[in-house]
């Protein structure tokens, strides 16, 4: 996103503001310790949200009343601002264009605050439009409170574009804000929003067709019991209908069960004319050979069940005995030793070899049968499984001879009925109304419904899965491709940094997906060496510098569709060069190289004052130079803020070092002086 930081300054409790103006580009800010350089990251980073005021204490917050930070955000001005009391609120004003003398202690009315997380939310808006990144609806319901998943916020962004003094050449480190694990979570997973690959609908489709999902699956689990309970039904149907046809005396079906199970209502209304007394055939023997036929079904399924009851015995058996087997096993020892004495004649003397030799294979038959033993395999699950089939069978064979007992029951209830002068018309008419109680239940389990509703809801689907795959299909392969394309920029890049010899040249490598990155060493070896591992201040620093000059590139690239601020902050990058300039409190840079060359001169084996200078004006060059590429390609380029120490440099570009610090020289005074008390 096109950001463009005008100003930051402070104002002081007597009302005087304390402004550092930035232009496009590269912006140096140089001067001796303790005049407030590093503040003014830490000013950005209050203003722009933080929770927590992390300005280091001293001049500055002792006289400060108001932070501020003026800036454009894809050409809107704004100014943003903090009470030093976090717990204040913060401060937004647009502005159509903006003008320093605007600002004064009066320009920051009361009005324009807002409480932290409401200003977050606001100022967010101007970066990207989105409030609501659940893609699982069911997720959220189950986290507590059914809270939404952080959205992004503009804290994200802080990651991208800040490196402090500790960071920028951290070996452990390559993110601000990445020592929090949820906050780096938030920061990862949110990367394909921030680079435009998914939006606000993509997160609403794809809740939608979590739900159009769930709710097909819970009408074919509905469609699933319906079946079940229909076919449970139908097991009933058929048996009463026979019972019905041998009652009436029928030799054959008059209507099938597949007739009847076709077209209930219509099944019922042949029925009706089929049941009736005339019809009935009271010579038939059908009912005995019903009668016979169920119990004789009944003794063939008696009898594979008690095999099934054998066979499972039998099994429980054999898993006993392996259990007793593994336990003898185990206490079983192989002999270490096994002690061979000869025999020798009494008389002769001689030792006789023959048994000796049986001794040897004894001795060779005991190691073998004890490995034999210690290796054998365990056959206990196979058992197991085999004894779970057989159980599974042996219910469905009591199932089935329990139903056959009923039917059995129920002929001999209808015979006993008959004995006691009972009508067997009416006997019939029991039994035909049993028939149509299951027939009408079996109505109710019918799915028409419930598959016009399924196949609804299925071209729902598959209009949204086309919406999904057409527009935002493939997001990890675009995240790979974009980490492709960072790796190519870091190879450019690198290539022009003082990377140790044993990393030449370059390789660096990272992910959008773990935000890891390593150095890969040359095939065949092709090994990764993270950052921790490298080794040399310098080579941290250049990586750190390489992957965020890499990663705006991109971003560049990618213009309004990338939602990051064109912004990178680098403070104190050249400490790595002159860990002494902490206490560097000469008027002039030349003073302090040359306080710094006394110091090195006892050091064994340290380089030259030049040959590092030499180093560091080769970073402001190649900081130089990318942001000119940058703008020639994009027509803009990300603004670079360098708080440091170095001074006076000769830039290869032929860009004046004085440009590029234009006025923001802090050598015989700071960010702001002590206000009276």
């Amino acid at each position: 996103m096109k950001t463009l930081i005008h100003e930051i300054g402070v104002i002081d409790r007597l009302g005087k503001k304390h402004p550092v103006a930035f232009k496009k580009g590269l912006n140096v800010v140089t001067g001796k310790s303790s005049t407030g350089k590093s503040a003014l990251i830490e000013i950005f980073d209050y203003c722009f949200g933080s929770s927590e005021n992390t300005i280091p204490k001293g001049v500055i917050t002792a006289s400060a009343e108001i932070y501020y930070v003026a800036l454009a955000v894809n050409e809107q001005d704004m100014v943003i601002a903090r009470n030093p009391d976090p717990s204040s609120g913060a401060f937004l004003r647009q502005v159509d264009v903006f003008n320093s003398d605007d600002i004064q202690r009066d320009y920051f009315e009361r009005n324009y605050f807002k409480p932290l997380n409401k200003f977050k939310k606001h100022l967010r808006k101007f970066f990207l439009d989105i409030d609501n990144v659940d893609e699982s609806l069911a997720a959220r319901a189950n986290r507590k409170s059914n809270r939404k998943s952080a959205t992004p916020s503009i804290r994200s962004f802080t990651s991208f574009i800040l490196q402090h003094q500790n960071l920028v050449a951290n070996k452990h480190a390559l993110f601000y804000r990445f020592d929090e694990k949820e906050k780096r979570d938030q920061a990862i997973a949110h990367t394909k929003i921030f680079l435009g690959l998914v939006d606000q609908e993509y997160f609403h489709l794809s809740q939608e067709h979590e739900r159009l999902t769930g709710e097909v699956n819970r009408l074919k689990r509905q469609q699933e019991t319906s079946k079940q309970a229909s076919e449970t039904y139908k097991e009933r149907v058929g048996p009463v209908l026979s019972q019905l046809y041998a009652m009436m005396g029928f030799k054959e079906e008059p209507l099938s069960l597949l007739a009847v199970l076709r077209d209930l209502q219509d099944a019922k209304d042949q029925l009706d004319k089929i049941i009736v007394p005339e019809k009935i055939n009271h010579h038939s023997d059908a009912v005995t050979q019903r009668y016979s036929q169920l119990k004789k079904t009944r003794t063939f399924k008696t009898s594979e069940l008690r095999k099934l009851q054998r066979q499972a015995a039998s099994i429980t058996k054999h898993i006993d005995e392996e259990v007793r087997f593994v336990d003898n096993v185990r206490q079983f020892e192989s002999p270490e030793n096994v002690h061979i004495s000869a025999t020798v004649c009494p008389f002769c003397h001689t030792e006789k070899e023959s048994l000796r030799e049986s001794a040897e294979k004894l001795k060779r038959a005991i190691i073998k049968v004890s490995g034999n033993l210690a290796q054998a395999r365990p056959m206990k699950a196979e058992f197991e499984s085999l004894l779970v089939d057989v159980k599974r069978n042996i219910g469905t064979f009591n199932k089935e001879i329990t139903d056959l007992n009923q039917q059995i029951i129920e002929i001999e209830k209808t015979e006993k009925q008959l004995a006691e002068q009972k009508s067997l018309y009416e006997s019939i008419l029991m039994e035909k109304a049993k028939l149509f109680m299951l027939l009408d239940t079996l109505n109710l389990a019918d799915d028409v419904e419930l598959e016009k509703k399924i196949e609804a809801l299925g071209k729902q689907l598959k209009v949204m899965n086309k919406k999904l795959k057409r527009e935002y299909g493939h997001v990890q392969n675009k995240l790979k491709k974009a980490a492709e394309k960072v790796n190519e920029y870091m190879a450019e890049i690198g290539n022009h940094f003082e990377f140790e010899d044993s990393y030449k040249p370059i390789n660096l490598h990272f992910s959008f997906e773990t935000f890891d990155l390593y150095h890969l060493t040359p095939e065949p070896a092709s090994e990764k060496i993270y950052l921790r591992s490298m080794g040399s201040g310098a080579n941290w620093l250049y990586s750190h510098v390489t992957l965020f000059l890499a990663l705006h590139k991109y971003f560049a690239e990618l213009g309004d569709k990338c939602s990051i601020p064109s912004i990178i902050f680098f403070d104190q990058p050249t400490q790595v060069y002159f860990p002494n300039f902490k206490r560097d409190n000469a008027e002039t840079f030349d003073e302090q190289k040359v306080q710094e060359a006394e110091q090195r001169k006892d050091l064994e084996g340290e380089r030259a004052v030049d040959e590092d200078i030499k180093a560091v004006g080769n970073l402001f060059s190649q900081l130089s130079i990318y942001c000119n590429e940058i703008e020639q390609r994009n027509s803009f380029c990300p603004q670079i803020i360098v708080t440091d120490h170095a001074d006076d440099l000769t830039l290869t570009n032929g860009v004046s070092f004085e440009s590029l610090v234009n006025g923001n020289r802090w050598r015989t005074r700071g960010l702001i002086e002590p206000v009276p008390k």
